[in-house]
């Protein structure tokens, strides 16, 4: 059995579109057989006519933060300023798409929470009341951090007790991308999240390998309530400024095989971020589960491609 445990559904305001069909198709083709799926991480929903990217943000001075909605009609866009649950549309639009639809994959839900903006009392409806498996946190997209969760946010996520997947970023370079961008992929780093994590005793993942941050992995590997996501892993071979080994050790030793060097594999998920698993040339990447059978040996394999998650995810089977 393998199960992918964080792919996208939707539209995305930046980078192009997945829809269920298409998520099935790849896994019948990778032999996938179930999929946690949740909205992009700019997701774009349609309103009487109307394009709407759910949220976009800008700051001041590092520290304050203005988020706003997009709607486009034709040549038209309109840039409003919001307060409150940005994601809670495309949240019950994918659970009535995936309700509705008829797959091949056993598809389960994490919905976008926003820690700052979403009302407790929604999130705590959605939680409890819909079938869902996990909740998604994307800082880099929604302009939030470790430090700036409500508090309030943090007690429904440990009354609904469901991990948090966790996208996680880092830049290590004084070149390449701008100053904004490095500060803010930083601000995301696995170890402030698996610190928060830890602090409020919650269960999390943090996607993207921990970024190969060895502080982050040595606490991971300690703890009962922390795992590792390890996709998109061709493209995370292939760009240095995605984790914190040296480019040099990336490219000579490897991706996969510096993640089975340090992290211990009842700790890793397998997930392909599906469809950000790109190879260079833009096309959809399906080597992913090959590579995990021809780095570990079965039985690490079959822990890291499903077993590891049957037993995270108390609601997969």
């Amino acid at each position: 059995m393998v199960i992918d445990c964080h792919s996208h559904l939707g539209k995305d305001y930046y980078f192009g579109e997945s829809t269920l069909k298409s998520y099935d198709e790849f896994c019948i083709r990778n032999g996938i057989d179930a999929g946690i799926l949740m909205p992009m991480p700019w997701p774009v929903y349609e309103k009487e006519g109307n394009s709407v990217a759910s949220l976009i943000w800008e700051h001041e001075n590092y520290k304050l933060m203005h988020y706003y909605k997009i709607s486009s009609n034709k040549n038209k866009k309109i840039k409003k300023e919001i307060f409150n649950n940005p994601y809670e549309i495309v949240n019950y639009l994918c659970l009535k798409e995936i309700a509705k639809t008829k797959t091949n994959v056993r598809i389960y839900f994490a919905p976008l929470v926003h820690g700052v903006l979403d009302d407790p009392n929604y999130v705590y409806k959605l939680l409890l009341k819909e079938n869902v498996v996990a909740v998604k946190f994307h800082g880099f997209a929604s302009g939030f951090y470790a430090d700036d969760v409500n508090k309030d946010i943090i007690e429904v996520l440990k009354e609904a007790n469901l991990p948090i997947i966790l996208h996680t970023s880092v830049y290590n370079y004084d070149y390449g991308y701008g100053v904004d961008t490095k500060y803010w992929r930083n601000k995301c780093s696995p170890l402030n999240w698996a610190d928060f994590l830890i602090k409020n005793g919650l269960k999390g993942v943090l996607n993207h390998g921990a970024c190969l941050d060895l502080d982050t992995i040595r606490l991971v590997n300690k703890s009962d309530n922390i795992m590792i996501g390890i996709g998109p892993d061709l493209d995370i071979s292939n760009d240095p400024f995605k984790v914190l080994i040296s480019k040099e050790r990336l490219f000579k030793e490897g991706y996969f095989n510096l993640l089975k060097k340090y992290v211990n594999p009842n700790k890793l998920l397998f997930d392909v971020d599906y469809n950000w698993n790109l190879d260079g040339n833009g096309n959809v990447d399906n080597g992913s589960i090959k590579r995990v059978r021809s780095v570990w040996n079965y039985s690490d394999s079959q822990k890291i491609l499903s077993e590891n998650a049957k037993a995270f995810y108390k609601k997969i089977s």
